[in-house]
């Protein structure tokens, strides 16, 4: 690791530094390591010296999606960082930035208590408890620093703002470097933009958000927001697109009201509803994505077809040169056509129950897998999740195999009634595994040049959350529903095969293998389906 930490202090040079370049070699590192068996992905986030390293980079990058990288991240350290403020400080950072206050103050305030000799700590603190009203302890906590660090430019400026009742945005309107920042402050800092745009998203004008709402409304039951970006279904003559507001609420609430006015009116007037491929091939707009920057990137599928290519336009609508992006030359990503998807979702619905939402996937390297949520209903006295999008791409299933038409499936999972799935309670693992599990099932043909079916099973090597001991799965065929709902015909005669997934422990795991998955299945008959946490172990006394 000596080496390593070599390399990434040579991409910082105390002022300005390569900070997008540590971050790709931290995350190769990980990457490397966990190929070559010499950790595990958890491991390495709990390890103290990537935290750093890895809330270091994102931070100095100073754009909201690091800062959300850095704030997904750090958690998994925080047993393994008593007594280092450090830590403390940049998460604390990182959650300001993220809009997430609250949280910001608490492992701030826990800083302070854990090394108090470490002065930034104090600056974090000290901003933040003038947030919160408490100008004495601000007061105080810029004093502190004044004591460790006697003179420093920041925590001079901090105090003349906290006695200003300056807001927090304003607070954070500055670089360490006082060079740097006067030249910010007087409009001399060509970056001045990228750094009004990051601490944008720190609070909420909620008088901004309501007339977002009053322009792109009403809100709709799918919204979903901060999950890291703000994404609902968005309708527009008769077509309804994902729309996609790179940012959380708060930076949302900061776009300007005039532009995002002329941006609806271009979406209602239809203008980029339809597009022609450059070879002359039509398409369709499936996504828009709005960034803090204005920028607007158009995805469009090609009709009939599982490719799509994508543009980039400027804040005036106009198109950037050399923007065009084709999934044809670039990332090989798999999608169902709009006729296929609409027989996969009307499949579900018919088979497994009335979706109520869906949770949509942002980014999609290989397939775009979306999970269908279908609530209890009747005697269906559970949960349901299914995956869509899983079959747009076939699995190499062995050749004597290839009469069974097996190459192509969705995955289902049964959970309690009561199982939290709002957006707030998925950021906690024990309630957002199954949603990780089916995805990572989904992929596993990919990544591993395999296929999955019928009594295959997988090992999570872990259990799938702290609640739980549960660390494997099976795959069966769906339960409480008819025989035929257990595959779906697409057009062309190219069945999609559904399996429920059904977790295991360790024991019934081993069992499988040295028996048969119809052996495991028959001793776990009284288990029924429903992914229960804490469910009695059926191989553990076998």
């Amino acid at each position: 690791m000596a080496e390593d930490i070599e390399n990434l202090e040579a991409f910082d040079d105390g002022i300005s530094g390569y900070f997008g370049k540590m971050l790709q070699y931290l995350e190769d590192f990980v990457k490397r390591g966990v190929e070559a068996g010499k950790f595990t992905e958890r491991q390495a986030r709990q390890d103290l010296q990537i935290a750093l390293w890895y809330s270091f980079a994102c931070s100095n990058l100073d754009e909201y999606r690091y800062y959300y990288k850095a704030a997904q991240w750090m958690p998994d350290s925080e047993k393994n960082a008593k007594g280092c403020a450090t830590w403390y400080y940049r998460y604390s950072v990182a959650l300001t930035y993220c809009g997430r206050l609250e949280e910001a103050l608490e492992y701030a305030e826990q800083g302070t208590k854990e090394e108090p000799d470490y002065p930034w700590i104090w600056l974090q603190a000290g901003k933040l408890r003038a947030h919160f009203g408490d100008r004495e302890g601000a007061l105080e906590a810029a004093a502190r620093g004044l004591l460790l660090e006697p003179g420093d430019y920041e925590f001079l400026t901090l105090k003349k703002e906290i006695e200003a009742g300056e807001p927090l945005e304003r607070m954070e309107y500055h670089w360490i470097n006082p060079g740097a920042d006067q030249a910010l402050q007087q409009g001399r800092d060509e970056d001045a933009e990228n750094k009004r745009r990051s601490i944008s998203c720190i609070t909420v004008n909620q008088e901004g958000l309501e007339r977002f709402w009053e322009i792109f409304g009403p809100k709709p039951k799918q919204y979903v927001p901060n999950a890291p970006y703000t994404q609902f279904p968005y309708t527009v003559k008769d077509s309804t697109i994902d729309l996609v507001f790179q940012m959380n609420e708060a930076g949302m609430s900061k776009l300007n009201a005039d532009w995002l006015r002329q941006v609806k009116s271009w979406f209602s007037d239809g203008r980029w509803l339809a597009r022609n491929h450059p070879d002359g091939r039509a398409a369709k707009l499936n996504a828009a994505l709005v960034g803090l920057d204005c920028q607007i990137g158009l995805f469009y599928q090609l009709c009939g077809a599982e490719e799509y290519f994508q543009i980039f336009l400027r804040p005036d609508g106009t198109e950037i040169e050399g923007s065009f992006w084709s999934s044809e030359e670039g990332r090989d990503t798999a999608f169902y056509t709009e006729e296929e998807m609409d027989v996969v979702e009307r499949h579900i619905s018919a088979c497994f129950g009335t979706i109520e939402n869906v949770f949509h996937e942002l980014v999609s390297p290989d397939i775009h897998v979306d999970v269908c949520m279908i609530p209890p209903e009747g005697e269906r006295d559970y949960v349901t999740l299914v995956t869509m999008g899983m079959g747009a791409r076939p699995m190499n299933v062995p050749g004597e195999l290839a009469e069974y038409k097996l190459e192509r499936a969705e995955l289902a999972i049964a959970l309690p009634p009561d199982w939290k799935l709002d957006q707030e309670s998925m950021k906690d693992e024990k309630w957002y595994w199954p949603v990780r599990l089916l995805k990572t099932l989904a992929r596993l043909p990919i990544t591993s040049d395999t296929w999955l079916g019928w009594g295959h099973t997988v090992d999570n090597k872990k259990p799938f959350a702290e609640n739980t001991k549960l660390c494997a799965a099976v795959l069966t065929e769906p339960k409480n529903i008819e025989e035929n709902g257990f595959i779906c015909q697409l057009p062309g005669d190219r069945p999609v095969n559904f399996y429920q997934v059904i977790p295991l422990y360790r024991e019934e795991l081993e069992y499988k293998i040295k028996q048969s998955a119809q052996e495991l299945l028959e001793i776990m008959a009284e288990a029924g389906f429903v992914a229960e946490p804490d469910r009695r172990n059926y191989a553990e006394e076998k």
